[in-house]
């Protein structure tokens, strides 16, 4: 795969705990990624299975591990929200994978063309076992007063400035599943938000996970 010359660090956060099963899916995935500026962090819960021996076999690819109890994924995404020193921030959950190499690319592409600070992607919820897609998840329709009715654009396939997090603060651990959905209404209530759309599926997101 070729990898691209230059352009600013993504800081790619995972939380897991305990999946084994599902971990180096999602590993595989994010080595597989054409754009090579991927500081890739991983947040476990303290598991107790064969995730740590499964990270260990990716030492190599991944910039920091974090293991240790939490109180949820928002306080695990968080750790790996102060641990990050990329421009830009995503999210890799342990149940999913990048849908093509070049996903995180283009995610970076429109943000750097558009100086957008906030930039969001299509996803699919497939099937746990059989990979068949269930559900097309959209974010071309998304507009700031959708928020107003509960719709957010896919969390998986957004890519976030740095900057959004340092202005606006962290997730709220206050929430099992919806912390995503606080952490985006208050920033884009707050201020005029310069965000962009990539027409293009990022993320397939495994059913059955905490979120669906």
């Amino acid at each position: 795969i070729a990898k691209v010359p230059t352009g600013p660090v993504v800081s790619l956060i995972t939380a897991v705990y305990n999946n084994e099963s599902h971990l180096r899916d999602a590993l595989e995935s994010a080595k597989s990624q054409d754009y090579p500026h991927i500081e890739h962090i991983i947040i476990d819960g303290g598991s107790t299975d064969g995730t740590l021996e499964i990270l260990e076999d990716y030492r190599e690819e991944i910039a920091l591990v974090i293991s240790e109890p939490d109180s949820g994924i928002y306080d695990a995404l968080n750790k790996g929200i102060r641990n990050a020193s990329g421009t830009y921030i995503a999210f890799l959950h342990s149940d999913d994978v990048f849908d093509n190499p070049a996903a995180l690319r283009r995610l970076v592409e429109a943000s750097e063309h558009s100086n957008a600070e906030f930039c969001c992607s299509d996803v699919v919820i497939v099937d746990r076992d059989s990979d068949e897609i269930i559900r097309f998840y959209m974010a071309q329709y998304f507009r700031t007063w959708l928020f107003k009715i509960g719709w957010m654009p896919p969390h998986p396939g957004c890519l976030f400035k740095r900057s959004l997090h340092d202005e606006f603060g962290l997730y709220s651990t206050k929430f099992k599943i919806a912390g995503d959905f606080d952490f985006m209404v208050r920033m884009f209530f707050s201020r005029t938000i310069r965000w962009t759309y990539v027409n293009n599926i990022t993320m397939r997101m495994r059913r059955g996970g905490a979120s669906n």
